[in-house]
């Protein structure tokens, strides 16, 4: 992937292929993240479909972190612990 700034305007830009390569780039570490929770398999998607939505939404969240890698765990990480806290 292209460096943080560039993909961030690019998502600012709705970019499209920008989207569709970060998510290919971290779909499968989220989805170990989720997976070690204790959330239902079935709800998954409904967690990766929330934190996809917040970034095209608001790509600056990206920005928090020195990597997006970093932007990403921490915003995957507060949407499953907050899926768990509501679900209960």
């Amino acid at each position: 992937m292209q460096n943080k700034h560039c993909i961030i305007q690019r998502l600012i830009d709705k970019d499209r292929d920008c989207m569709n390569e970060l998510y290919d780039t971290y779909i499968h570490h989220i989805q170990r993240m989720i997976t070690k929770s204790d959330i239902n398999p079935i709800d998954h998607e409904k967690i990766i479909t929330q934190l996809f939505r917040a970034i095209w939404s608001s790509p600056e969240i990206l920005n928090k972190e020195k990597h997006i890698s970093i932007s990403i765990t921490k915003l995957c990480l507060t949407l499953t612990k907050s899926y768990v806290i509501s679900v209960r």
